[in-house]
This record gives C-alpha cells, sequence and structure tokens, in this order.
C-alpha cells in the first residue's frame, strides 16, 4: 500500500514515486502537487492508480499526474503520459472514460434463469451469458459480456427502495431504465417509475464433469428402439451426436440446460414416436410465441427444426363432469425429424409414444443436477402443464395445480411421478399438498379408461412468492407474465398489510395512552389506512388486518404496471437516499446494442474547454446580463442526453467526423480565425467515420451545439486580473472585459466510442500477451489493428467534440447579437484546446501517442504547432475553475516538455457528487452566489449542487502548483458573471 513515506521529494511541488517501488513499474510516477494537497492525495486512489499506469508497455520517462489528480477509470483524471508508438499501446481509459457501478452483492440474473453476485463474475465473465432488456420490443433476451470493470468506492452509495420492496445500491451515474428512458440515479427521485424483472432464480454452481450419458448406455437405448447396425443406423446415430460434440454428455456440457427444458416440455406437451421402428420424430406444441423460444434452442445445440405448422381441431371426451365434452382449438406444432434427436431424449428418460399408456417417472439423473438445472427441467414442464398464476376473489391466488392423467392400469406411476415432482420443489423451499386423485378427471378415451392424479403448490402468499421467483414458468410467455407480475403484486400486498398491522398496533398504543381519536387520526392517517379503519383498531378488538379495500385488483394491477410481455413490470420508487460504502463496486458490458442487464430485479446499463473574448467592460454588459443568460438557456440546450434542433444526416456525421470545425466553415458556421485559434485547427487527422459504431453515431445525431450536465457549462466572465500584459494583449484581454467561456465534449459519442473499443480490447489483449495489473487499463498496441482503429475512432470523437464546441459559439454569438445589438461587436475566438485526447507528437526525439486524460496541452512560443498569431507568444493555457471561484488563462512554457507540454484542465474533484448533494443545498447556493453578483441558470438545484465550488480543489492553490512548477505562466484570472449548467 502507498504511504507518504514512499514517495521522494523532487521539490516543493514536484514528488516521484521510484520505480523501485513495484517491480512491475516501467519507469516512476510523478505528481504535481503542493505538500498540503498531497496529503488529500492518499484519500482515494489517485497514486494507487498513476503507479498502475506506469505498468504501461511502452510508457516512456514518467506517468504524470496533474495538480488536479482525482481517481478515475483505470488512471486518475489529470493523467499524461507518453507512449512510444513503434512498440507501445494506446488506451481508451488513459484518454478519458469513466465507468458506472453497482455494489458487490448485486444480484445478476444470467441465461438460464440463475443468479451470481457481480463481485462471483470476476473469474467467470468470459464464459456467461446475460439476460437483458430488448428496449425496443419489450422483451428479454441473452447476450455474452465484453468486459467486466469494476473500481474501488468511498464513500458511499445511492440505495434505492421500491414501492414493492427491492431493493439496489449503486453509484449515482448508473443508469436505471425509467419510461423516459435510460437515467442516471442522482437524478431519481420518489415516486419515479423504474423498470423491473421481478424474478430471481436460483444462485449458479459449478455443474460437475461427471458422464449422464455415455455412448454405451445410448446404443443400447437405440437396441432397444429397434434401431440396430442394419443399414449402418446405429453407427450414424453415434457418429452424428459425437460429431456435435453431445457424447458423452456431462452436467457440465454446454447441451445439458437447453436439453432439461427440451425434456421438461415434452413430458408434458411434447411427443416422440419412431416410424417403422427406426425414424424418430419430436413433435411440440403449444402457442406460436412459445414454439418459436423452444425451435431458437433446438437450433443453438446443432438440431434442425421443421416451420410451424397450424392447423384446426375438433376434439371429443367424456368426463365424470360432462357427458360428451365437444370443443374446437387452432393448433400449433413444429416437429424435429432426427432419429439422433429423438433417441437421445428417450436415452435420458423421456417417455415415448402415447404417454398416458406409458409407465416412466422422473429421470433419476435429474436429482444429482445442481439446483439452476433441476429448475430449467420443472419450469418447462410448468410451462407446458401447471395452471396459469389467477385469483380467486381478484386479491388471493388460486393454488397452482399440476395434473396428470394416465390409464387406469398405470395409475401408481402418476402418483409416483407426481411424487418425485414434489420432491424437487421441496429442495426449493416449496410446500406441496399430498398427491390427489382427481374423481372428475376419470373419463372414458379411444384408448380405455383414464384416471386422474393432481399436485398442488400450496397458496400461501410466502410460498407462491418462493416458487414465483425461484421456479416460474419457461416457454410459456404468458404464465411467466402473469407469474412475475403476481411477485410485484404480492410483494406489494404484503406491505400494505405490514403498514395497517403497525398502524392499528400504534393506534391502540396511543389510545391507551390517553390520546384523542381525532389526534390518533391525524397522526396515522394514510391511504391505505383511513378513518374507518384507525376506528375499528381502538374500538373493536379485531384481528390480523387484512388488505385495505382501495387496494387495486390483480388483474387491475396488471393494466396498470405490466411492461411488454415478458413479465417486466413497472415500479416506483419509495425511498433513495445515500448509503455508506467503503469498497469494490463493478459494472458490466454487454455484446448487444441494448446497453443493460438485469441486477438486484432493476433494469440498469464522459471534453473541452474554449475561450471567447468581446469588445465589451462590465458596465455595459451588467443592465442586460439577466436577459442575455435567460436567452442563452433557451438557445444552447443543456442537460442529461438532451439534443439539440440540429439532426445530423449520415453524410453530415461523416464530414463532422472527419473534418471537425473545418467542416462546419465549410457550411458557414465557423470562420477561418476560428479555425485557426482550435488546437490542432479544429481537425485531428486519422479520422474516420467508419471507425466509429452505429449506435455512438446515433447518440450523437442530434447532440451538436449542445452543452450536456455534470460539469460541462458555459459561462459568461469579467477578466478581474491582468498579471502579464504583454501576453494578455497579444490575447486580445484586457482588464474589465468581458469574455465568455464554453467547456464541453463529444457527448453521448464520444462516452460510447470509449465503451466499445473497452469492450474490444478486453476480448483482444490476451492475443497480445498484454498483463496489467487492473483491467480498467485495457490497452492493445498502438500499430495493432485494433489500436488504430480505436485512434481513428477516437480523433473522429474529438473532431465531434470540437464542431460540438463550434455550433454553441455560433449559437451564442447569434444570441449576443440578438440582445445587445450590433453595436455589441462579435465574439472573437481565443483558444479551443481538448482536455480528453490522445495525439502524435514528437517527443525527446522519439515518436510517442501522448495520452491526456483531464489535462491540456501547452506549448510554448515558437513551437510548430501553433498558429502564426501565437508563435511569439506561445500557447493560451485554458484553466476553468468553478462557478463561485474563477478561471485562469496562461500561457505555456519550455520548462513544461517535461510533462509533454501538458497542465492540468481544471480544479479537480474534492467530493464526490452524491457527497456535494448531502452536504450542499442546491437553492441555498443559488442564492450565495446571487449574492455575489453571479447569475446562474441550471435546470435543477441537484445538479447546481454537484457542481458546487466546495465539491472542488481550491483552483488558486491548482494554479499556484501550475505556475511555481514552472509549467505555465499566468496570464489572466477571469471572474464569473452568469453561469449556465446542465
Amino acid at each position: 500500500m502507498l504511504s507518504p513515506k514512499d514517495l521522494i521529494k523532487i521539490n516543493d511541488y514536484l514528488w516521484e514515486i521510484p520505480k523501485s517501488f513495484r517491480s512491475d513499474m516501467k519507469v516512476p510516477g510523478r505528481v504535481y502537487l503542493s505538500e498540503k494537497m498531497l496529503k488529500k492525495a492518499f484519500e482515494d486512489r489517485t497514486l494507487e492508480q498513476l503507479v498502475n499506469a506506469t505498468t504501461y508497455p511502452g510508457i516512456e520517462r514518467y506517468a504524470l499526474a496533474m495538480p488536479d489528480a482525482h481517481e478515475g477509470y483505470g488512471v486518475p483524471i489529470g493523467f499524461v503520459g507518453g507512449l512510444r508508438t513503434k512498440d507501445g499501446v494506446i488506451s481508451p481509459g488513459a484518454i478519458g472514460y469513466d465507468i458506472n457501478c453497482l455494489a458487490s452483492q448485486s444480484r445478476v440474473l444470467l441465461e438460464h434463469g440463475a443468479y451470481l453476485s457481480i463481485a462471483q463474475l470476476e473469474k467467470r465473465w468470459t464464459k456467461i451469458h446475460l439476460k437483458h432488456l430488448r428496449l425496443k420490443k419489450k422483451e428479454l433476451a441473452q447476450s455474452p459480456l465484453l468486459c467486466f470493470l469494476k473500481k474501488y468506492n468511498n464513500p458511499s452509495l445511492y440505495q434505492i427502495k421500491t414501492k414493492t420492496g427491492q431493493k439496489i445500491r449503486l453509484t449515482g451515474d448508473h443508469p436505471v431504465y425509467t419510461p423516459q428512458g435510460m437515467k442516471k440515479v442522482s437524478q431519481l427521485k420518489e415516486k419515479t417509475k423504474i423498470a423491473l424483472y421481478p424474478f430471481e432464480g436460483v444462485e449458479y454452481q459449478e455443474p460437475s464433469k461427471e458422464i449422464i450419458l455415455t455412448e454405451e448406455q445410448l446404443k443400447r437405448t437405440l437396441l432397444e428402439l429397434g434401431i440396430s447396425q442394419k443399414g449402418n443406423a446405429l453407427n450414424q446415430v453415434l457418429a452424428f451426436l459425437k460429431k456435435k460434440d453431445i457424447l458423452p454428455l456431462r452436467y457440465n456440457s454446454f447441451q445439458l440446460p437447453y436439453l432439461l427444458k427440451i425434456i421438461g416440455f415434452v413430458f408434458g406437451d411434447g411427443s416422440i414416436s419412431f416410424v417403422n421402428q427406426k425414424e424418430g420424430v419430436v413433435w411440440f406444441y403449444g402457442r406460436k410465441g412459445n414454439l418459436e423460444k423452444i425451435r431458437e434452442d433446438i437450433l443453438k445445440i446443432n438440431f434442425k427444426p421443421s416451420r410451424i405448422y397450424q392447423r384446426k381441431r375438433n376434439h371429443q371426451i367424456f368426463t365424470s363432469y360432462k357427458k360428451n365434452y365437444r370443443f374446437k382449438t387452432t393448433e400449433f406444432s413444429f416437429k424435429v425429424s432426427s432419429t439422433a434427436f429423438a433417441a437421445l431424449l428417450v436415452a435420458l428418460g423421456t417417455p415415448y409414444g402415447l404417454k398416458t399408456k406409458q409407465r416412466y417417472s422422473l429421470p433419476q439423473w435429474i436429482f444429482k443436477c445442481p439446483l439452476w438445472q433441476k429448475r430449467l427441467f420443472l419450469a418447462s414442464l410448468f410451462g407446458a402443464e401447471l395452471s396459469s398464476p389467477r385469483t380467486i376473489n381478484k386479491y388471493n391466488f388460486y393454488a397452482p395445480q399440476f395434473n396428470i392423467s394416465k390409464a387406469v392400469e398405470l395409475k401408481k406411476y402418476d402418483q409416483k411421478f407426481l411424487r418425485e415432482i414434489k420432491k424437487l420443489l421441496g429442495e426449493f423451499g416449496i410446500r406441496c399438498s399430498s398427491v390427489r386423485e382427481v374423481p372428475g378427471y376419470q373419463y372414458q378415451g379411444r384408448q380405455g379408461a383414464k384416471c386422474g392424479y393432481r399436485l398442488q403448490i400450496l397458496s400461501q402468499p410466502e410460498n407462491l412468492l418462493k416458487f414465483f421467483k425461484k421456479v416460474g414458468y419457461e416457454y410459456n410467455q404468458e404464465k411467466q407474465k402473469r407469474a412475475c407480475l403476481a411477485i410485484a403484486y404480492l410483494s406489494f400486498k404484503q406491505k400494505v398489510v405490514e403498514l395497517r398491522t403497525k398502524i392499528r398496533k400504534e393506534a391502540r398504543q396511543l389510545y391507551k395512552k390517553g390520546l384523542t381519536p381525532k389526534k390518533i387520526i391525524e397522526k396515522l392517517n394514510n391511504f391505505y389506512a383511513g378513518v374507518e379503519f384507525i376506528c375499528h383498531s381502538f374500538w373493536e378488538r379485531r384481528g390480523q388486518p387484512r388488505i385495505a379495500f382501495n387496494f387495486p385488483s390483480f388483474e387491475d394491477y396488471i393494466k396498470k404496471y405490466a411492461f411488454g410481455q415478458t413479465g417486466l413490470v413497472w415500479d416506483e420508487i419509495e425511498e433513495i437516499k445515500k448509503v455508506p460504502y467503503r469498497g469494490w463496486v463493478y459494472d458490466l458490458t454487454i455484446d448487444d446494442q441494448n446497453h443493460n442487464f438485469i441486477a438486484n430485479n432493476f433494469v440498469v446499463s464522459n471534453c473541452g474547454v474554449r475561450v471567447l473574448r468581446s469588445n465589451l467592460s462590465l458596465k455595459d454588459l451588467k443592465p442586460h446580463l439577466e436577459k442575455l443568460m435567460d436567452q442563452i438557456q433557451r438557445d444552447v440546450p443543456s442537460g442529461v442526453g438532451r439534443g439539440g434542433g440540429i439532426r445530423l444526416s449520415e453524410e453530415a456525421m461523416k464530414n463532422v467526423l472527419e473534418k471537425g470545425v473545418q467542416y462546419l466553415e465549410e457550411k458557414g458556421y465557423a470562420s477561418k480565425e476560428d479555425v485557426a485559434h482550435c488546437e490542432e485547427y479544429g481537425q485531428l487527422k486519422g479520422a474516420r467515420a467508419e471507425a466509429v459504431s452505429s449506435r455512438a453515431k446515433e447518440r450523437g445525431r442530434d447532440q451538436l451545439g449542445t452543452l450536456g450536465s455534470g460539469n460541462h457549462f458555459l459561462e459568461i466572465q469579467e477578466v478581474e486580473e491582468i498579471f502579464d500584459k504583454e501576453t494578455a494583449a497579444g490575447f486580445g484581454l484586457f482588464k474589465g472585459q468581458i469574455t465568455l467561456m464554453i467547456h464541453s465534449g463529444s457527448r453521448g459519442l464520444g462516452h460510447q466510442v470509449c465503451t466499445d473499443y473497452i469492450q474490444l480490447m478486453h476480448r483482444v489483449m490476451r492475443n497480445y500477451k498484454i498483463k496489467l495489473p487492473d483491467p480498467e487499463l485495457a490497452c492493445v498496441p498502438f500499430s495493432s489493428p485494433e489500436g488504430q482503429r480505436y485512434f481513428s475512432a477516437m480523433a473522429a470523437s474529438a473532431n465531434f467534440a470540437w464542431a460540438n464546441r463550434q455550433m454553441i459559439t455560433y449559437l451564442l454569438r447569434k444570441v449576443w447579437q440578438k440582445i445587445l445589438g450590433n453595436s455589441a461587436g462579435s465574439l472573437i475566438l481565443i483558444y479551443d484546446v481538448a482536455h480528453n485526447i490522445a495525439k502524435i507528437e514528437n517527443h525527446f526525439e522519439k515518436e510517442l501517442c501522448v495520452h491526456r486524460k483531464g489535462a491540456t496541452r501547452a506549448f510554448p512560443a515558437g513551437h510548430s504547432e501553433l498558429p502564426q498569431v501565437y508563435q511569439k507568444i506561445g500557447q493560451p493555457v485554458l484553466i476553468p475553475g468553478t462557478m463561485g471561484t474563477a478561471s485562469y488563462i496562461l500561457v505555456g512554457t519550455e520548462k513544461a516538455q517535461e510533462t509533454f507540454f501538458s497542465v492540468c484542465h481544471g480544479a479537480g474533484r474534492v467530493m464526490s457528487r452524491h457527497a456535494a448533494i448531502r452536504q450542499i443545498r442546491g437553492e441555498r447556493l443559488r442564492q450565495e452566489l446571487k449574492g455575489k453578483g453571479i447569475v446562474i441558470r441550471c435546470l435543477s438545484n441537484r445538479g447546481l449542487a454537484e457542481e458546487a465550488p466546495l465539491a472542488y480543489k481550491d483552483i488558486h492553490n491548482v494554479v499556484d502548483v501550475v505556475v511555481k512548477a514552472g509549467l505555465a505562466k499566468l496570464v489572466a484570472r477571469l471572474r464569473p458573471l452568469g453561469v449556465l449548467k446542465g
């Protein structure tokens, strides 16, 4: 564990973690901090992450952290690293990315209805498929994982508790699905609706390698079925199954979960027959949508099902209730014409021929399966044969029942089979009735006299909840939907009954203490425990309360809360609060455009700056400031996920991604001066639109010219102090002047690019034999195909970010003219510089890919990459502060060569957004800033509190370190007058 004694003091503002600190370090780590700031750096993982960054292959000289550094994803925010293009890597996490995480014990729902805690997935995620929500179709699907992420969290998480009692703990930036789409937890409030999948399943256990079915055992089954060596049929079946890697079949064979479901269904609504004692056919009957799911599973284990057939059927049976019962149905079915498939099922204990005439029991090998595999068999059988969840009196549920019918002479096999089902259910803690004969099921059919037996799952709410949560139904969408809604309904019902019980008890206690009925009612009156209920509680000796008269029926609950057709429900947040949490938190990324998964039943799933100068002073602007800020808020879209009035076509998107600001100049949204005053002239070379995924493009399609949220802002400022008159004049600055600063980035497009390529790198890193101490450092060789493709996508994102800030400038200039008139003059761009970027630069006679994450470029006078106007002055270095404090303009120096000509990009957080919200009231902060003469425009007080000055390092101290370390020289200090936050 790193401690202050491990650091070497280079000078008062520079500290080194020597290469000898850890054996895997390739270079030392260096951090620019004052002695006072250094003590704070040990409060999170900033320095630990810096040490990890020193292990990047090809890293040159040092891994650096600027004075605004704080914990980030992979490497700290404020990181600078030069990695050799020849033998080094490129890493998205070292350019700009963040992750949103869940607490370690969060249950994640897996493909086959099992679950693991998210922490348990760390060693298994490459072999696991997860359940996720297809957002457009409102249905569940499964997908493999592309990457597994974790980070250390301190000191707290958000905890959500819903109306039905579901709970989850996650970071404030983690999105949860709502009717308005994915929303960050920090934006959620009580009574907000969120999507849940109430089914839980059972904990996943690794199956054993024990063999269930050998080649010899299958051979015996084939001989018993009359399939012999004649015509080589037997050997063909065996060879076919061996080719499909089914023989020998083990408990850990990938095909077994699918076979368990298929066998369970065939026990119910399927049949197996052998034509001429050799050609095996397996039939499946049911609703069309359910049959499609079975067909998908059969294809997964490499057998070919037929299409789905449809026909009208007339039925006639004789029962003790009705002598001659006739009815019509539309029958859907499909078949698998495969002797190998049919024989495989039979060898595993599936009955064939006419089931009512067959002696069979539960396959005994199933009892040795782990519980989650047993669930697959039972749930599939119940999808075919168990009654659907329904109510007796609109509120209380019938006992689900399983019926079986057989020839009278074989009735003992009915009883045995149901007792075995009861035994299996008992392993889940589910209680059942005894096996009972059903007189009404006695009838005379075409095949002779039949009798029937029944097994019921007891209907106590706790027992039903256990069944619906743990087992449920497979291959029957409607039954599973109702079971999931029943979970939510029964859970809510239990909470209401508990509430009424508590109120009744409290009412009686208060009445005994002499409190008047009126005061008791005032204190305890509740929507589900009204005046009449409270009065009955202390005037009559009534027992355990039941549900309230105004409680919804089950069918009404379904109409109001069902979401789609696969069991998803809308629940409401009852409570959302911060809870202490110090430890690892985790996130997952799936191989699907629907980036979400099911955790604890919840459906769950980062910039640059420019400054403009005006010809006006404060006295010219002050009378118009409020009106100007109002118009800016109207015309410059801001907020999480918010798009603007511009929606890019495919061609326009391609041009923005590849040409950046230069494309906007072609279209009249930028001037030649704008282009010249952007880092890289607003166009990073090497950008290719095709390297950016369609999902990333879609996320950015309507976000050009939008501010976003978080620490992004648009600020009207006054030049409060000039420190270097000559340089300030070269930048066009004078004391008292009005400037405007824009801090925004590539919005959702850039975040998605990072997501996409981190996923890719996690998949291919092992191919390049790269080993790193933290999976968040995901990287590939810069020269690799994947590395080059990522560089092209990253460059495209940077171009989008420059274009975004340019379009905001265009909108801002229009507002400026609209409110202040032509006499106010124009807004001139001083400079635009990126904060999260990787660029090819030459340093110390080597070509490096310089990663700047939350750091900004600072070139000195005479540098070849500066525009002509700044060649003799040096690059304007823009370091924004916080609303209520100040921002600074500096100029690059030669000494900054030791940091690859890089400095900090801002103040740097010292308090999480969650902690800021807990300590700071947005409305009070708004009033405090107003008292300082600062006009604030922000969509929410909560968003304001997140970005309070108290949540950041003192910008003056941060800039002081930069200056005293010689990395840049002070030019001017700017104070805020008006601030627009998302």
